[in-house]
């Protein structure tokens, strides 16, 4: 992993292990859909190749228009959405038009430090801002939440979600939330989401003059990150043109706006993502369960991954090294998380389940 991380310059992450394996079987080291991509959107955008003599569209249309309409009936949405390159690249211009001053990270720990998807701490530390912990009292600028928590698992319901900000952020800052993770709670996720509470944030801005962003990665719920596919619901209309002249253009290309126009098409897919992926990871729990009594086994009940801790650091770095072994990768929480006892596994299907606990029976 050494030769594809600079862990001197960048933020490691998951899902490059699998190129490298001869007996590969299946990636536990992510957090995509274990369905696999989508398949009508998959060809549709490989029959976006034969276009690809042509610049892509600028405004993103149709797929921003038709995303914003899955999200909301509420019509004036699509006036404050903004697609880009992943989630990673919305992150990072977020964070350089956000006010001066310092980061600070959810209220998420492990054995008590700070962990969530590390993008947000990466786009603050290259604008040179300050990295609080969640407990410090010294005055924010940024504030970022992700919920659920990848990689723990945690969650606020929306209304405690909206108590934690009115509570804990200062006035005159930016929250950004990340709910990539939230649309497999399920056919009515959105109701738990702040896309619902239009009104709060407006009020919120108004009266407290904090600026609330709703961040999502579409590359985990369709499983597509290799093409890269990330929005922002931004707080005001004036913020997104403020963002509109900070991004390069086309930051989606040819083939990831025809798999997004596509794939908000495909309710059959969802369907199937909200009844297996809860069967698959209560599969996954009781065979943990009863092979690894002592495993601490964390995560909202629809999590399309498992956060566990053993314990032990030395038997949570065997069990990284025999899942690769097996061909089964899984997501060390050493690196980048600094959780030294700690692992991540994805949902996946049974029979690959059955290769990575016949790899871990000889661990306490």
């Amino acid at each position: 992993m050494s030769s594809v991380w600079d862990e001197n310059t960048q933020t490691f992450h998951g899902g490059q292990e699998w190129r490298a394996l001869q007996n590969f079987h299946c990636d536990f080291s992510v957090t995509t859909n274990g369905l696999g991509t989508p398949k009508k959107a998959l060809e549709a955008a490989v029959r976006a190749l034969k276009d690809i003599e042509h610049y892509p569209a600028a405004d993103f249309e149709p797929a921003k228009s038709l995303l914003a309409k899955w999200l909301s009936k509420d019509e004036e949405l699509n006036d404050r959405l903004i697609l880009g390159n992943g989630a990673s690249e919305l992150i990072d211009l977020i964070t350089r038009i956000a006010p001066p001053g310092p980061f600070r990270p959810g209220p998420f720990v492990v054995h008590g430090n700070p962990v969530q998807y590390r993008e947000y701490e990466r786009a603050a530390k290259a604008n040179d801002r300050k990295i609080l912990h969640p407990d410090d009292k010294e005055k924010e600028a940024i504030t970022a939440i992700v919920n659920p928590s990848n990689p723990t698992g945690d969650y606020f319901p929306l209304e405690k979600l909206k108590a934690f900000i009115e509570e804990r952020c200062s006035e005159g800052s930016f929250v950004m939330v990340d709910e990539s993770m939230l649309p497999w709670e399920g056919p009515r996720w959105t109701d738990q989401s702040l896309i619902s509470a239009k009104d709060w944030i407006s009020s919120m801005y108004s009266t407290k003059n904090i600026s609330i962003w709703i961040v999502h990665s579409w590359t985990k719920i369709w499983s597509c990150p290799g093409l890269r596919i990330g929005s922002a619901i931004t707080p005001t209309k004036s913020h997104k043109n403020t963002i509109k002249q900070k991004q390069v253009p086309w930051s989606l290309n040819t083939c990831a706006l025809a798999f997004l126009t596509e794939v908000v098409k495909d309710e059959e897919f969802m369907k199937q993502t909200w009844e297996t992926n809860r069967t698959w990871r209560d599969r996954m729990l009781k065979k943990l369960k009863k092979n690894h009594p002592n495993w601490q086994l964390n995560g909202v009940e629809f999590a399309s991954w498992i956060w566990i801790d053993l314990g032990n650091e030395n038997t949570a770095q065997r069990a990284v090294s025999s899942a690769k072994l097996a061909g089964v990768p899984v997501r060390s929480g050493k690196s980048g998380y600094r959780c030294d006892t700690c692992l991540r596994v994805g949902i996946r299907e049974p029979r690959f389940q059955d290769i990575l606990f016949d790899a871990w029976k000889t661990l306490e």
